[in-house]
């Protein structure tokens, strides 16, 4: 890509939903002590619950998405701003931290910011826009920032492994216009999340990428339902405007882009697609960390969770039928760890039929080998062996994207088109 775009991961902020919900989980598990995971995490945190802290598969989830930027090639990544509350400083940068002296090249990034938000518990925390326009500030007073774009997303918004973030970025920049992330919510959005505090995305034309004709808040959603997720991408002109207060001072990413909005700048909208989790309630949280070790397990025998054999989850860095080494521990409560020990994994068929191989990659392989697992572990979440309320309200909704698992040949057709 031509020209160069500043990331900025939001990890500060806290949620007093996802306290609530761990505390309520520790009561009915009788102690604190049985829980695991992510839920045993939030509920060493008290009232003030980092959802960016939160370890998914024992890998927190700002650590998760940095480690996502790694595959990003063709976007020029000028650097990386983490902004995180001034509570955290120590979990983030000290002796027993997540990132040691030199995160840039440890997680072969760019240079990487660390930049406190002056938060230092749930009544400081300013909201999310002003976090990022902390980040806007230190982004100019680094340097003129030019010709470069800037991409916000939040901690709280995270991606299944191997999600394709250079698409998404490649995406907003070749739009030419500020664009903001929207998903289609599924039945297991709104079993986990419930039909209340979203945002409502309203498009102004029937387009791949639309221009956004509003967005509103929206209540009793429903399956289907098209919401604006905290994904923003901003062209360098709009990011002056905002660093200088356009927009408004609403709490959220969604927020600042309804304020552009109402200034008459040109939105557009991008979909994210599906594989990505709300960490807004408790049992968002549980659902993403659980689903992820659940994929981790299948890749090493899909029988262990309940899939037939010829639905192979394979590791990138591994010979098809098997890991190479033993499933992570679940680390536990309260602690931390500074690398991913989740595996990256495409799906496969090996049943050895051509006719797989000729369908489309929204219809073939992929999804099928995805919805058999995502099937198999919302039977046991939910508690229906068979087939979830979930899944049965919105499975049909739960498509990859066909960026996401690309093979070379995708790639080079994707290129084309573009």
């Amino acid at each position: 890509m031509g020209k160069a775009v500043h990331v900025v991961i939001l990890a500060g902020g806290y949620s007093t939903e996802i306290a609530r919900g761990a505390a309520t989980a520790a009561d009915a598990a009788g102690s604190a002590s049985k829980l695991t995971g992510a839920l045993a995490a939030a509920a060493a945190m008290g009232p003030a619950v980092v959802p960016a802290l939160l370890p998914l598969d024992g890998t927190p989830a700002v650590v998760r998405l940095l480690k996502a930027f790694q595959a990003v090639r063709r976007v020029n990544l000028a650097a990386v701003w983490v902004v995180h509350n001034d509570g955290d400083e120590a979990l983030i940068k000290g002796p027993g931290g997540l990132f040691g002296a030199s995160p840039a090249s440890d997680l072969a990034l760019p240079a990487v910011n660390f930049l406190p938000n002056g938060a230092s518990g749930p009544g400081s925390w300013r909201g999310e826009a002003a976090d990022f326009r902390t980040a806007l500030a230190a982004i100019a007073q680094a340097g003129p920032p030019g010709d470069a774009c800037v991409a916000a997303v939040s901690a709280s918004l995270a991606f299944m492994p191997n999600y394709n973030l250079q698409r998404l970025l490649e995406h907003s920049y070749l739009r030419g216009r500020d664009v903001v992330g929207y998903s289609l919510l599924n039945g297991v959005d709104l079993a986990l999340m419930g039909p209340q505090e979203y945002v409502e995305l309203v498009p102004g034309e029937d387009t791949a990428l639309p221009r956004i004709e509003r967005l509103q808040p929206l209540s009793g959603a429903t399956s289907g339902s098209k919401v604006a997720e905290p994904y923003l991408f901003l062209r360098p002109d709009t990011v002056a405007a905002v660093a200088g207060g356009a927009g408004g001072s609403s709490g959220g990413l969604q927020g600042l882009a309804g304020g552009l909005l109402a200034a008459g700048v040109y939105v557009a909208g991008i979909d994210l697609m599906f594989g990505r989790y709300h960490l807004r309630t408790a049992k968002a949280v549980d659902y993403a960390d659980r689903f992820f070790a659940f994929c981790v397990a299948a890749a090493t025998d899909p029988s262990k969770v309940g899939l037939k054999p010829d639905a192979v989850l394979q590791p990138y860095n591994t010979n098809p039928g098997g890991a190479t080494g033993g499933l992570p521990p679940v680390p536990a409560a309260g602690s931390f760890i500074g690398r991913s020990t989740a595996a990256n994994f495409r799906f496969d068929e090996a049943d050895g039929t051509a006719a797989r191989a000729a369908e489309s990659s929204l219809h073939g392989t992929d999804y099928a080998a995805f919805t058999r697992t995502a099937g198999a572990f919302n039977g046991r979440f939910f508690g229906d062996a068979t087939a979830s309320k979930a899944a049965a309200a919105g499975m049909k909704n739960y498509l990859l994207p066909h960026t996401f698992y690309m093979t070379a040949y995708r790639r080079q057709g994707a290129d084309i088109m573009m």
